[in-house]
């Protein structure tokens, strides 16, 4: 019986290293993809801010569900709905500047490139 106490502390053991080097390892990992992220980003100079010329007054047709993009949520939603947003072909015809606005409106400089809004949106619609 008292062996087979020690083996399964020996496993446990086993279990709990490998663990903390996958951690380990995927925390480097992470370190050097945002490394690698803000190093494009902070090569180009910013984009100048202007206002979407697709914003409308009320959806054409069915709005979309803007929350199928990561990073929007429904409070994120309804404030983007309130600045004239409301489907995903006018995020993904944004330009650099015109995400600059839209983010500047969100009170939340760099998320939408950051998140890659417009690549998403693209890619959905």
């Amino acid at each position: 019986m008292t062996w087979l106490i020690a083996q399964i502390w020996l496993l446990l053991l086993a279990a709990f290293a490998a663990g903390a080097a996958v951690g380990v390892w995927a925390a480097a990992a992470r370190k050097g993809q945002r490394r690698a992220i803000a190093a494009d980003f902070a090569d180009a100079p910013p984009a100048p801010v202007t206002e979407p010329g697709i914003l409308l007054a009320a959806p054409d047709g069915q709005k979309d569900d803007l929350t199928q993009i990561i990073g929007i949520d429904p409070g994120t939603e309804d404030r983007l709905n309130s600045l004239g947003v409301f489907h995903l072909r006018q995020i993904a015809a944004w330009t650099a500047g015109e995400a600059r606005w839209i983010e500047m409106r969100l009170n939340a400089p760099g998320r939408v490139v950051r998140e890659r809004w417009m690549e998403q949106a693209s890619a959905i619609a």
